[in-house]
């Protein structure tokens, strides 16, 4: 197996920001609507932040090493099963995306 390309996801974040109308500070109730306005400001500038990076496309890293090779040797398979295991020790359990083993 030769890795050539990495792909980091961008997040998946929520637009959604709850601003109570009163906070306790310093053991004082604080009324917050006074501040609704600017509040409201604050809250849509979030969710357009939110909405900007979260349709930013995946970020592709090209990974150009000799370190970047590896092998697997399969030590079972069938039609939906495959167990590998890697050259650093690690054990692959693959499963085939509709088998009847993901139920349940």
């Amino acid at each position: 197996i030769k890795f050539e390309e990495g792909i980091i996801g961008t997040p998946q974040l929520t637009d959604s920001l709850e601003i109570p109308e009163n906070v306790e500070f310093l053991g004082q109730n604080v009324d917050l609507t006074p501040f609704k306005g600017i509040l409201t400001s604050v809250q849509n500038t979030a969710s357009s932040v939110v909405k900007t990076i979260s349709n930013q496309p995946p970020l592709k890293i090209p990974i150009s090493s000799s370190n970047a090779e590896s092998w697997l040797l399969t030590t079972y398979l069938d039609a939906e099963l495959r167990i590998s295991r890697g050259d650093g020790g690690s054990v692959f359990v693959l499963i085939k995306e509709g088998s009847s083993l993901l139920t349940n």
